[in-house]
């Protein structure tokens, strides 16, 4: 019997419920003036496309994946960037606002890092996903509409990199201090200039990337994640000092944002599932506090690297407390403050309850302290 459904009806159905897609082209110069950002998720229908007005020279907008391997000795980062890098805290402007980085970490201690700049930039999000490309620099990625998986493809000669990486998602999507439920009005809020939308706080992630002048293949499967921040100050100006990071451990899923303010307050988001349940999200309830070596807090000037992490989640099903560590996977040389990445092991659960190990991946960003 032939179908009634026509491609017709299909398309009138679809454009009846909103626009298919929402592309943005972004250039490789900043524009003039002040730029809006969205901060309210009612303001678009759509998770994770640019959020972003347009790019000026204060703002940012970036696409941020990573994924650590189940023993956490292998760690690998991709961020795509729409920002003038200085922004950022760099020393310098890289000619262009587009710009992709790639940082690997091995077990024997190799670091391995490269920047790619690009072109006019293309990202569109809609009602079958969103796409991003990176023109000139070989780098793309995509995702499903319903957040359940993603992709980056790398082909790019001029790096030496050729690969992909996949993010098959095992927690559900959330913002700041709310999940991620479609058609509700929720802040985006990190802070009152920064934005934060955590598409995949969780995943199984396959890595598998040939890179020129590594004997070792970078290739793993592990634990992945994915989420996007945004702003209309520079970072150095919005932020002091941030501790985050996201870890699989059993059956559970966390992510922390531990966030000082240059007024002294402390700003902190949590989200932590059970076998891909949430049992939090929040804007309280959180800590993150450094341990071992150079675990003054807050921390000054002059502290250092710390050994470790130690997160308490107060939660409505109990307390939930984790700690980290590991090795260094990226500390790129900034003129002011310092940037650290970290992979390795993270070890936790409930209090009272059974403890588990897995691996994790996290930060510390800091400025004028």
């Amino acid at each position: 019997m032939k179908s009634r459904f026509s491609l017709s009806l299909v398309l009138q159905l679809l454009f009846a419920v909103g626009t298919f897609a929402v592309t943005k082209i972004i250039p490789t110069t900043p524009g003039v003036g002040a730029t809006t950002a969205q901060f309210y998720s009612g303001d678009s229908p759509y998770f994770d496309g640019p959020k972003l007005d347009f790019v000026n020279g204060t703002s940012f907008d970036w696409w941020y994946f990573d994924a650590v391997s189940s023993d956490g000795t292998y760690q690998l980062t991709v961020t795509f960037y729409t920002t003038v890098a200085t922004t950022l805290g760099f020393a310098t402007g890289f000619g262009t606002t587009n710009f992709v980085t790639f940082t690997a970490a091995y077990p024997n201690g190799t670091e391995y890092q490269q920047f790619g700049f690009a072109g006019p930039v293309t990202v569109s999000d809609g009602l079958f996903g969103i796409e991003g490309n990176w023109t000139g620099t070989g780098f793309s990625f995509t995702g499903t509409a319903d957040l359940s998986y993603y992709r980056i493809d790398i082909d790019s000669p001029s790096l030496g990199i050729d690969g992909s990486f996949t993010f098959n998602s095992i927690a559900p999507a959330h913002y700041p201090a709310n999940p991620y439920i479609p058609g509700e009005n929720v802040s985006l809020h990190l802070s009152p200039v920064i934005g934060w939308a955590n598409a995949i706080p969780d995943s199984v992630a396959v890595v598998d990337f040939t890179l020129a002048g590594v004997g070792e293949p970078l290739k793993f499967t592990g634990s992945g994640y994915h989420d996007k921040n945004w702003g209309i100050e520079p970072l150095p100006q919005a932020v002091k000092s941030w501790y985050w990071g996201h870890g699989h451990l059993g059956p559970y899923s966390i992510v922390w944002f531990d966030t000082l303010n240059y007024d002294g307050s402390e700003k902190v988001n949590g989200y932590l599932t059970w076998n891909g349940v949430i049992i939090a999200v929040s804007d309280s309830g959180l800590t993150a506090r450094p341990t071992g070596a150079n675990s003054t807090y807050p921390p000054t000037s002059t502290t250092g690297n710390p050994g470790g992490f130690h997160i308490v989640y107060n939660t409505k099903d109990g307390v939930f407390e984790a700690d980290v560590a590991g090795q260094v996977a990226w500390e790129p040389a900034l003129p002011v403050g310092g940037y650290t990445r970290w992979a390795g092991k993270i070890t936790g659960g409930f209090v009272g309850q059974e403890k588990y190990t897995g691996s994790s991946v996290w930060e510390w960003i800091r400025f004028t302290l």
